[in-house]
């Protein structure tokens, strides 16, 4: 984690991401990764492999860890919709609902106009045979704030349980 735990524990939720350090040993991606999901702020982790499709492989990881420890710490894993990325790869779609992961569908966009990849998202999802009430943008308003409320909560019940 980039900012230390007063700062983020400020945030409602904090969304975690590699965005360096990409040539780490499958190992030491792997553990760094699940470090941050293991983090009490960390309630999303976003384009999981890191791949840009045609231009970077996704970086050595070992997804089925990840997605286990996700799982285990009720971390949120992203379907990053984005065709140039398209990360989650649909084929790992039974093992995160195996593994008790919820997704949500992002565009990773950068300008309004970003927002119509969505679609992309949703089709990867359907052909990773998630359910709606896994995904997060299928739930109401007032399910998304509670789990929200609840995210805050578990942050700090999960930090007081660590120093324990």
């Amino acid at each position: 984690m980039d900012y230390t735990d007063p700062f983020l524990a400020q945030f409602d939720f904090v969304i975690a991401s590699v965005h360096s350090h990409m040539a780490l040993s499958r190992s030491a991606m792997t553990e760094r990764v699940c470090r941050a999901l293991r983090h009490p702020s960390v309630r999303i982790l976003a384009h999981p492999t890191g791949r840009l499709l045609l231009s970077r492989q996704a970086y050595g990881i070992d997804m089925a860890e990840v997605l286990r420890v996700a799982g285990a710490e009720g971390v949120v894993v992203e379907i990053n919709a984005n065709p140039r990325r398209c990360d989650l790869d649909w084929r790992l779609g039974r093992l995160a609902q195996a593994s008790g992961v919820r997704t949500m569908i992002a565009p990773d966009a950068h300008s309004v106009e970003g927002y119509d990849v969505v679609r992309f998202g949703a089709g990867i999802a359907r052909k990773g045979w998630w359910q709606p009430d896994d995904v997060l943008n299928t739930w109401s308003q007032e399910k998304v704030a509670l789990w929200m409320k609840q995210c805050k909560r578990g942050a700090r019940a999960r930090k007081k349980s660590r120093r324990s």
